[in-house]
């Protein structure tokens, strides 16, 4: 859960006096806390105004969970660092003005970003069901957003990173191929591990089994890779040109192709692995890489395995969801979903393992 207080009043007077210490006798109006569409931060939306009344900015606050959570943690110094470094080279990402890693502000540390406008294409209900994407668009203006994102996807991975000053986001071992590869794998199997909470979930195992067996000799130098690369983490203004890039969680190093294969697997997610047909005007798989390719300069190589990658990635993220919502009582105590759930059922599906037994459940409509 995020935070535990979301009445925007008391939000109001506690932002204020911090903000007040930034920006002196600077005052908040407009704080509105939107219900979540997601289960890891809580976000606060307000406009600073200055000791004369005058409007100094519309900012938002994103708050890491005071209770349980999605992710192990979260790390605002080092999204902020990205957010800003591309923001300076003119991508659309988010500038941050402050981070507080104080949790006596608002019960959790938090960051404070210039805002955003524009659409977010919905998770709960999935955009392939319900919303502005298939009710407001056109079939040729949905292929258009999905052109925009991937292109966006492509300049994130076009950015120097080790000039603008993000070496830090290379393991220790080093910023080679096989080091950053082996610490990322290292990283989510200790994410697997915290996620189950002492559960067995075959499934993820069996594709941890896979990863190895089928892992490709690639000695490319790494990119940024966004990590959470989606296009329900992208505002689009009306004219459908990407305004802002979101949510920075899962940020680190890596080949290319881990982000265009989450962003494939997420449109698999919340089409085939709930039911729901791909939305007219969406790029087939072929026309995703060759719009990636042609936006990036560079072939896309090993995506099937990048494939399942992502596929065991959500799949353990689904599986302390399912934990996370039987814990704070959205779901009982017996509710399958944290082993059987469009995420497993597809990983099932892609490395021809037996899939879980009975219906999948899923977080949509259950939050």
């Amino acid at each position: 859960m995020a935070l535990a207080n979301t009445n925007p009043e008391e939000i109001r007077g506690a932002l204020e006096s911090w903000l007040g210490e930034r920006l002196p006798g600077a005052t908040i109006s407009d704080c509105d806390v939107p219900a979540a569409s997601g289960m890891s931060n809580l976000t606060i939306l307000f406009t600073a105004n200055g000791a004369d009344g005058a409007e100094l900015g519309k900012y938002v606050a994103r708050v890491a969970p005071s209770g349980p959570s999605v992710f192990p943690g979260y790390d605002f110094e080092r999204e902020a660092a990205v957010m800003n470094a591309l923001a300076s080279v003119g991508l659309p990402a988010p500038v941050v003005r402050w981070v507080e890693l104080s949790p006596d502000v608002l019960g959790s540390p938090f960051l404070v970003m210039e805002r955003a406008f524009g659409r977010v294409p919905g998770d709960d209900p999935p955009f392939t069901a319900a919303g502005w994407v298939l009710d407001d668009l056109s079939p040729e203006q949905r292929g258009e957003m999905c052109r925009n994102s991937l292109e966006g996807i492509a300049a994130i991975h076009s950015a120097d990173w080790r000039a603008l000053g993000l070496a830090s986001l290379a393991p220790p071992a080093g910023s080679d191929a096989t080091s950053v590869h082996d610490a990322d794998l290292e990283h989510w199997l200790g994410f697997y591990d915290w996620a189950r909470a002492g559960d067995t979930n075959a499934t993820v195992e069996a594709g941890f089994a896979w990863l190895t067996k089928h892992r490709p000799v690639d000695d490319r130098d790494p990119v940024l890779l966004w990590g959470d690369a989606r296009i329900g983490n992208m505002l689009f203004g009306e004219d459908l040109a990407v305004s802002a890039i979101l949510d920075w969680e899962m940020v680190g190093l890596g080949q290319p192709e881990a982000d265009i294969a989450w962003w494939l697997f997420i449109l698999r997610h919340h089409t085939e692995g709930i039911g729901f047909p791909v939305p007219e005007g969406f790029p087939s798989r072929e026309e995703v890489v060759a719009t990636y390719e042609k936006a990036a300069g560079r072939s896309l190589e090993h995506l099937d395995f990048h494939e399942v990658w992502a596929a065991v990635r959500l799949s353990i993220i689904m599986h302390r969801a399912g934990n996370l919502m039987i814990e704070i009582g959205l779901l009982p105590p017996d509710a399958p979903m944290k082993f059987n759930n469009p995420a497993s059922q597809l990983l099932a599906r892609l490395i021809g393992a037996p899939a879980p037994g009975g219906d999948a459940q899923s977080f949509i409509g259950n939050r």
